[in-house]
């Protein structure tokens, strides 16, 4: 194919020595991979927030919503040459696989690890905590305010939740804001969606 021809609807990947471009078919990772925070946190958010009390959904939810749907999102946004889109997916679909194991260890009576102690959690989600606030700043050169609250929800969940576990009393509060977080997170995924099959800016981001 020389340069003067037209480049064909469905090339993939054509060779840029030939004065051709690459032609990015795949779909938006985003709306996944917020899908997968906002079932998660909304669960989390319930049981914090005294909507039920067994662990159950949340281990659940934690494991096939916010951790593998996360990490798929993670893969698909590194495929796209999205950095900050594949190394937040992934890294917080990871930190709800965690979550997960460190809940169900919490059952565990006996055996090698046994339960977590609530100052170790504390610290655990105090470390997440500053992860996200670093993202947090990311997000405002991306320029999208519904990511940003998405962030900001989600540092101050994992700041509530630290803090909690250290004794604070701010128990209730945690769970109120994790299940924020979720909303805007679903939000923002369904959001996503629907610009993106309308082709036009129908739900604000």
């Amino acid at each position: 194919m020389t340069n003067n021809e037209e480049i064909p609807e469905n090339c993939i990947l054509c060779n840029p020595t030939d004065g051709l471009h690459m032609i990015d078919k795949t779909a938006d990772h985003a709306p996944l991979g917020f899908a997968g925070l906002g079932f998660a946190a909304i669960m989390l958010g319930m049981m914090g927030s005294g909507f039920f009390t067994d662990a159950t959904m949340v281990v659940s939810m934690s494991i096939f919503l916010g951790g593998f749907a996360q990490v798929f999102a993670g893969i698909e946004g590194w495929k796209k040459g999205d950095v900050f889109g594949a190394t937040a997916f992934s890294a917080f679909g990871l930190f709800w696989f965690s979550f997960a194991f460190i809940l169900m260890s919490s059952g565990i009576a006996s055996g090698v690890l046994g339960a977590a102690s609530a100052i170790s959690v504390g610290y655990y989600l105090f470390i997440w905590g500053l992860v996200s606030l670093v993202l947090l700043f990311v997000t405002l050169k991306i320029g999208v305010k519904a990511i940003t609250i998405v962030f900001i929800t989600l540092t101050l969940t994992f700041f509530l939740n630290a803090a909690a576990n250290f004794g604070m009393g701010v128990g209730s509060l945690a769970g109120y804001m994790a299940l924020l977080l979720g909303i805007s997170a679903l939000y923002t995924s369904l959001a996503l969606v629907t610009n993106s099959v309308y082709g036009k800016m129908v739900a604000p981001l």
